[in-house]
């Protein structure tokens, strides 16, 4: 019970830290600081020995998988400046507006797109789109936010090739990834309706009158969009990681913007954010942390093994909630309730039904979670606080709660 109620504690206390520091040190923290106090508490409360904590710090520098992401993360914002230092968002939207005559439309089409870099973080990209159409439309900045993160996450779901679509043949090796994905794409389905009537359909509505050639529209989007799939290309085909495949598209950008090239370096520079980076320690930090409180962990297990029929379906929810939530991460949940779902005495289609239900609430749990590095990212660039965009996010959760067990349901009715 300490262990849930240092959770409890120390994710109150980060909004706390957020709004209190200011009042005595008359500056603004950043994410990084108060989530590296926010750790430290919650290592405290739980009574973790120094010596676990301190592993649990030092590991972020020695593990080279969370390395190379902080990495690949730091690389996405220095490619999305040079995107806009050197014009290429404009004529990227540019050519959005021909082949797409309605801005609500574009909005919603940009992060999907840019969702396919399935990168930590890769909200950093679209979040200028999203920004400088949003403004046009006149969305606050907290809507933009929810906006950005909404039509972003298309390729989680979609995508065989993602973290979380790899893992589950090696858990249950019943389940086909692509009837997973097309129970998913119901879901998809559902959120984006919602997203849309919720955040955009009483926005202003703005068309465009765009002329020119829907040919040279169609190419320029290839050329412009280039250092953004060739980041899928290199880590998809040649299976490059994905730090080594950003860094090949920031060379690509050197020689597309060659005539350029004595500025480059310095615009290089300038999109090295050390604030991300400080955040990124925080949050590993974090999740470390999280992965060493045993009795959530058991407490977890004894839940599945005293449940059933809708008990179950009520033990995946909260359980993805609090793994996805503490962690900012929806494979933790995955990794952790999906082989307890494995072990249930059930046929292929139901083991199926409950993996499709594991995976959306594992999302969940991730996606509303204040280490969520596409939200952290976002409402940086954004510039907003934190509070107004959850008020907005309450907006669709209620939605999508029900979605998520009403589409169960309906799931089943067919199946079985």
């Amino acid at each position: 019970m300490r262990q849930f109620i240092a959770i409890f504690a120390a994710f109150l206390l980060m909004p706390l830290l957020i709004k209190g520091i200011p009042l005595i040190t008359k500056k603004k923290p950043g994410f990084g600081p108060v989530l590296l106090v926010t750790g430290i508490c919650l290592a405290l409360i739980a009574g973790l020995p120094v010596a676990t904590a301190a592993g649990a710090f030092t590991s972020i520098f020695t593990t080279g998988k969370t390395v190379q992401i902080i990495i690949a993360i730091i690389l996405v914002g220095v490619l999305g400046n040079l995107l806009k230092q050197y014009g290429f968002l404009d004529k990227i939207v540019a050519a959005l507006e021909t082949l797409i005559p309605n801005k609500k439309a574009i909005l919603m089409v940009l992060p999907a797109v840019m969702g396919i870099l399935t990168v930590p973080g890769g909200a950093y990209l679209s979040a200028p789109f999203v920004d400088k159409i949003g403004d046009e439309l006149e969305l606050s900045a907290p809507r933009k936010v929810v906006v950005n993160l909404s039509f972003r996450h298309v390729a989680l779901f979609v995508m065989p090739f993602t973290t979380n679509m790899l893992f589950i043949p090696t858990v249950v090796p019943e389940v086909n990834i692509y009837h997973l994905i097309a129970l998913n794409v119901g879901f998809i389905l559902c959120m984006h309706t919602a997203a849309y009537f919720i955040y955009l359909h009483g926005a202003k509505s703005v068309r465009v009158q765009a002329g020119g050639s829907k040919k040279e529209a169609a190419l320029n989007l290839l050329l412009y969009l280039s250092p953004i799939y060739m980041v899928v290309f290199f880590n998809g085909v040649f299976h490059l990681p994905m730090y080594l495949s950003v860094a090949l598209c920031i060379l690509l950008m050197f020689f597309l913007c060659w005539k350029e090239k004595k500025t480059f370096l310095r615009n290089l520079w300038k999109g090295i954010s050390f604030s991300t980076l400080f955040m990124l320690i925080g949050v590993y930090f974090i999740q470390n942390l999280i992965q060493n409180l045993d009795q959530v962990m058991s407490g977890v297990v004894w839940l599945f093994q005293n449940s059933s029929g809708f008990g179950i379906l009520l033990v995946i929810s909260a359980a993805s909630l609090l793994f996805g939530l503490t962690t900012g991460l929806s494979l933790v949940p995955i990794g952790i309730i999906l082989p307890l779902v494995a072990t249930l005495p059930m046929d292929p289609t139901l083991k199926l039904l409950y993996t499709f239900f594991v995976f959306i609430w594992s999302f969940m749990g991730y996606y509303y979670s204040p280490l969520h590095l596409c939200q952290l990212l976002t409402i940086k660039y954004m510039g907003c606080a934190a509070w107004p965009v959850y008020k907005e996010h309450l907006k669709i959760i209620p939605w999508l709660f029900v979605s998520s067990y009403l589409l169960f349901y309906l799931y089943q009715w067919i199946l079985l």
